[in-house]
């Protein structure tokens, strides 16, 4: 495999590994909150490949890590923004202020996808005879 393939196929796997589903964890209720957990994540990687009429080698490598940033708290008994919180989970930095700033316009938007899927959902089962009672 030539070192253009290597890089594709880490690249590949990287684009995988890190989407909006990783960063932003699965929502989990408890009681009357919903709590999203927000990671982040760093990698590196490197590919390469030489050699000489008969003789070749090609590689890769590849190191990442991903640490938690902060929790989404969404009051469900509080409408509007005042129902949603960022609370970070280690010492402020440049990522959970972004994360804040960001989240004051668009955690409204997701509250509202969340309940727009969840009630499709909803509208599925019972339409599939599957009502959740």
């Amino acid at each position: 495999m030539d070192a253009d393939n290597l890089f594709e196929k880490a690249l590949a796997e990287i684009d995988r590994l890190v989407n909006a589903g990783t960063v932003m964890g699965d929502p989990v209720e408890m009681g009357d909150r919903i709590v999203v957990p927000v990671a982040g994540f760093g990698f590196g990687f490197g590919a390469g490949a030489g050699g000489s009429e008969g003789n070749g080698g090609a590689g890769t490598g590849a190191g990442g890590g991903v640490s938690p940033v902060a929790l989404i708290v969404i009051e469900k008994n509080v409408s509007g923004p005042e129902g949603i919180r960022v609370v970070p989970v280690r010492k402020p930095g440049p990522i959970t202020e972004a994360i804040t700033a960001v989240g004051e316009d668009v955690l409204p938007k997701v509250v509202e996808i969340i309940k727009k899927e969840m009630g499709k959902e909803e509208m599925e089962e019972k339409a599939e005879g599957n009502p959740e009672d």
